[in-house]
């Protein structure tokens, strides 16, 4: 019954299951944004059926190998027709209503693992993994007291985690390295896509970070990470400052700087594309002939229409070295 051809809704007591017959194919949906979103969203018709009947929130749709959560179904009646759109939201996103209520106080020192296992040591029915070079140790302040979805975007910006994906409830957490996978594929203008738009973002540039130790007697004096050929091209932009209350350590603390700059404006680049064949996490080749333009990008955003082919919007971030 869980075929990756087949919409499946399932009762959140889990003693119905049964494939989706009124949906309107046309409207399905699916959104993927790196550590942003990953839902569903579709339109059924009350065709008398059972499975329409379960289309109610906290209900599980089941499409392609993974578990969604009806968050939102909205009943619609209009010449004489029963429809509910429904918002369905992947079961990772359901570590929103969870939580570590404890707290370590003060300033504790933990690895990746460390602090995952202090977060999640309550919530057993989820499995998590990291894949990648994430082996520095880092310093959070009065960690827990929040959500597992608040407490996994602190461990993610205080060790550099560059995208957490989910398999239903097995949880990925990548590095840039392991995540990024480069390929021979092409996005050419006018070919296998259209309609790209190129917007440039320079609000979000940090080309300088001090480091201060903060403890009673200073362990060190103030100095700064900086990326100078970005001072250069773009004027300064300082970023919230880097603290150190516990040693001497200035490698460490010049790493953690080092994370926190953004030496580029950031490019975002939406396009339309024929190509169905669209992962998350790829780097294609962006080919525009009438601007010459030919740069490696990444894919970080999917909306697709599985049941309408040919019709994909994909959303790409360019590295570095393409300015």
């Amino acid at each position: 019954m869980y075929t990756s051809d087949k919409v499946v809704v399932r009762s959140r007591d889990q003693t119905r299951t049964l494939p989706l017959t009124g949906l309107d194919f046309s409207s399905f949906q699916t959104t993927w944004e790196k550590n942003n979103s990953y839902q569903l969203d579709f339109t059924s018709f009350d065709d008398g059926s059972e499975s329409f009947n379960l289309l109610t929130v906290e209900n599980s749709i089941f499409w392609n190998g993974q578990e969604y959560i009806i968050k939102q179904a909205t009943d619609g009646y209009a010449q004489g027709i029963h429809t509910v759109q429904v918002t369905a939201t992947h079961v990772f996103y359901q570590l929103n209503a969870r939580r570590q209520n404890n707290v370590n106080k003060g300033d504790a020192t933990y690895n990746i693992w460390g602090a995952l296992s202090f977060l999640t040591s309550d919530v057993t029915d989820y499995s998590f993994d990291v894949v990648g070079d994430l082996n520095s140790t880092q310093t959070i302040t009065d960690f827990g007291n929040c959500s597992i979805m608040d407490g996994l975007s602190t461990i993610s910006s205080s060790f550099g985690v560059y995208a957490i994906v989910p398999d239903n409830k097995h949880i990925v957490l990548y590095s840039e390295a392991n995540f990024v996978k480069a390929t021979r594929k092409a996005f050419f203008y006018q070919n296998n896509s259209s309609d790209i738009s190129l917007q440039y973002d320079s609000s979000t540039i940090v080309n300088r970070v001090q480091v201060v130790s903060t403890s009673d007697t200073p362990q060190f004096s103030p100095f700064y990470v900086t990326d100078d050929d970005s001072i250069k091209q773009w004027g300064l932009c300082d970023g919230e400052r880097v603290e150190n209350d516990k040693d001497n350590n200035t490698s460490a603390s010049a790493a953690t700087a080092k994370r926190k700059l953004v030496p580029v404006p950031s490019l975002s680049l939406t396009l339309s594309t024929q190509t169905e064949d669209v992962q998350m996490g790829e780097q294609w080749t962006l080919v525009i002939p009438e601007s010459d333009i030919k740069t490696a990008v990444q894919v970080v955003s999917i909306v697709d229409t599985p049941f309408i082919p040919h019709n994909t919007q994909v959303t790409l971030n360019n590295t570095r070295q393409n300015f």
